[in-house]
């Protein structure tokens, strides 16, 4: 049964057309985005969630969008049910009913989703990455949040990973993930602004992960700096879909300027996030 289905008879039809088609879960959270005008039934789809998804145990409502450096949205909780975190060391247990512990690809993410982003609808983009990773790699993760990019790769093959993220409570997670998924010994963890601590790290890589779209190509150039010849370079971005056909040359062209002949492996949709608006994954190779 889905959210609408569960919730038929509890709201009205013009209340029902404004329900989100989807809602997001990290861990045993539930995130909604609600309207204004479904604010006063917030308890009633609170209490369907929890009959939809049987693994959530805590209900929010994000009520501001994701902004800021942090790219943090505010939340409030909506509802809560017992909680508990089978298989989780006792100091990894979150305290917060913000905070979770999320599952995915056989790593665990520990995570506020009020303190720093994480989606979990992008563990397909992660496992992809990682599947494409080969032992003795050495990869840049930028704006690494709480860690899944970095991880995921380090916990399947013998590489190296330097992780560079701003938000200092993002830093926290990582590192206890880090610690938890036992990859200490290959990734490593540096709080700053991408653009004055990339050019501080010594050598270059053989693949680069920029999962930030909203300002991840404003990097683009420096990231090219620490690429390596025949470095792989994930580059995410937001884009209309009038722009997706030409989004390749636009970015073959800036790395041109920037001295550098590279290939377009691939440009795909990751992601609707509007109405003719997408998350997209470049893929590029440096020649």
């Amino acid at each position: 049964m889905d959210l609408k289905t569960c919730l038929e008879n509890k709201l009205s039809a013009s209340e029902l057309k404004l329900l989100p088609r989807a809602f997001e879960v990290v861990g045993d959270i539930a995130i909604l985005e609600l309207t204004n005008e479904l604010l006063k039934k917030k308890k009633i789809i609170a209490n369907a969630v929890f009959k939809v998804q049987k693994n959530v145990k805590v209900v929010l409502n994000k009520v501001g969008e994701v902004d800021g450096v942090f790219r943090v949205p505010k939340m409030e909780v909506v509802a809560k049910k017992a909680r508990e975190f089978e298989g989780v060391p006792k100091k990894f247990i979150p305290k917060a009913l913000t905070e979770t512990v999320h599952r995915e690809s056989g790593c665990r993410y520990k995570v506020d989703v009020s303190k720093a982003y994480f989606s979990a609808r992008l563990s397909g983009e992660r496992e992809r990455i990682a599947s494409q990773v080969k032992s003795r790699e050495k990869i840049l993760c930028l704006f690494a949040g709480v860690g899944p990019f970095a991880i995921l790769p380090a916990k399947r093959k013998n590489v190296k990973v330097i992780a560079i993220e701003i938000n200092p409570d993002a830093v926290k997670y990582m590192s206890e993930n880090i610690e938890m998924n036992k990859v200490a010994d290959k990734v490593e963890v540096l709080l700053g602004d991408v653009a004055e601590v990339l050019p501080k790290v010594k050598g270059k890589f053989d693949r680069i992960i920029m999962p930030a779209p909203k300002n991840a190509a404003d990097f683009l150039e420096l990231a090219l700096t620490k690429a390596k010849k025949s470095a792989v370079i994930h580059l995410y971005t937001f884009a209309a879909i009038e722009e997706i056909d030409s989004l390749g040359d636009k970015i073959k062209a800036r790395c041109k300027i920037a001295g550098k002949k590279v290939e377009i492996l691939e440009v795909r949709k990751a992601g609707e996030i509007g109405p003719y608006n997408y998350r997209m994954a470049v893929e590029i190779k440096v020649n």
